[in-house]
């Protein structure tokens, strides 16, 4: 493993960062906050979930590191803290979102940058499939980018209600 793949991890990272930035430009605080179908999220929701998901992912990296094959899956309580996180925050005004998931992103970024690239393939279990350290941050960069165009479809639900 070389520097260049903790560069390429933060580059992925960022990458699905502006991917989300671009999906909610000239987005509005009510269009931002309005249900774009029954049981879905709203985009405030999606972004608090971003926040919660990029500390959450960096994390489970930094016990892969240090400890030996962790088990990774969110438990229960993690679980209630996830939907914590989007619940608390599903009110907030998208200047505070937007502010938060990218300072979130900027540390999962240094953090990602202080990992010694020969630990990138330490193993980690997600259920029953192995992930390694690098993997959780591709998974978590795959993931983001997943939100952006769930962002997206719903500005287009929003805006076909109209």
């Amino acid at each position: 493993m070389s520097n260049r793949e903790i560069q390429e991890l933060q580059e992925g990272l960022r990458s699905a960062l502006d991917a989300v930035l671009a999906a909610i430009d000239g987005i509005s605080e009510q269009e931002a906050h309005e249900v774009p179908a029954p049981g879905e999220w709203t985009v405030a929701q999606v972004l608090a979930h971003i926040v919660e998901i990029q500390t959450f992912w960096v994390g489970k990296a930094v016990l892969i590191i240090r400890e030996n094959d962790p088990q990774i899956t969110r438990t229960a309580v993690e679980n209630d803290l996830r939907m914590a996180a989007v619940t608390d925050h599903a009110q907030d005004n998208l200047d505070d979102l937007k502010r938060e998931m990218t300072s979130v992103c900027e540390e999962a970024v240094a953090t990602v940058g202080e990992f010694d690239p020969k630990d990138l393939g330490r193993p980690g279990h997600r259920e029953e499939n192995p992930m390694t350290a690098g993997g959780v941050i591709q998974f978590l960069a795959g993931h983001v980018r997943t939100h952006a165009s769930q962002i997206t479809e719903a500005r287009r639900l929003i805006r076909e209600k109209r």
